[in-house]
């Protein structure tokens, strides 16, 4: 081994037993080290501005244009991976609403049962299927839900 790689090597030892003893006494020796109180200034304040709260208005609700009309997509659960072509949907929406299920090569128009309930099949393609539920409630309210679904033929 040459002299400056020795050199260097007892060099970075020493700065790494010096670094290591600093850690591990230089608390130690701190607290042992007299404090100095400084002189605390008392008669200088910052100036403080205040600036006038603004009112917030409180938003109104008007019941009567609030919309009573949901819709909900119960099957098949968002991105699902179907084995079969053909895929049931079915949720909730208002009663007497017509729901229209559009996919990717067909659509399905159904009127909901007494209880609100809908279900109707589509056809899906290999691939993602983006499937959008349109819900029209007879007082000409609409509400969209979108579901992704997967199909593949390929069986697990």
């Amino acid at each position: 081994m040459n002299k400056d790689a020795l050199f260097a090597t007892l060099i970075g030892l020493g700065i790494g037993l010096l670094l290591t003893g600093i850690i591990l006494v230089g608390p130690s020796v701190a607290k042992s080290l007299p404090t100095i109180k400084l002189p605390t200034i008392s008669k200088i304040s910052l100036l403080s501005f205040s600036f006038p709260k603004k009112a917030t208005p409180t938003p109104t609700v008007d019941t009567t244009k609030q919309s009573r009309h949901k819709l909900t997509i119960d099957s098949p659960l968002p991105d699902a991976i179907e084995t079969t072509e053909s895929l049931l949907i079915s949720g909730a929406t208002s009663t007497s609403a017509t729901v229209v299920i559009q996919g990717q090569l067909d659509d399905s128009v159904i009127v909901t049962t007494a209880d609100g309930k809908y279900a109707g099949k589509i056809t899906l393609v290999e691939g993602k299927n983006d499937i959008t539920v349109t819900s029209y409630s007879t007082a000409k309210e609409q509400k969209v839900q979108t579901v992704t679904v997967y199909f593949t033929p390929e069986q697990w």
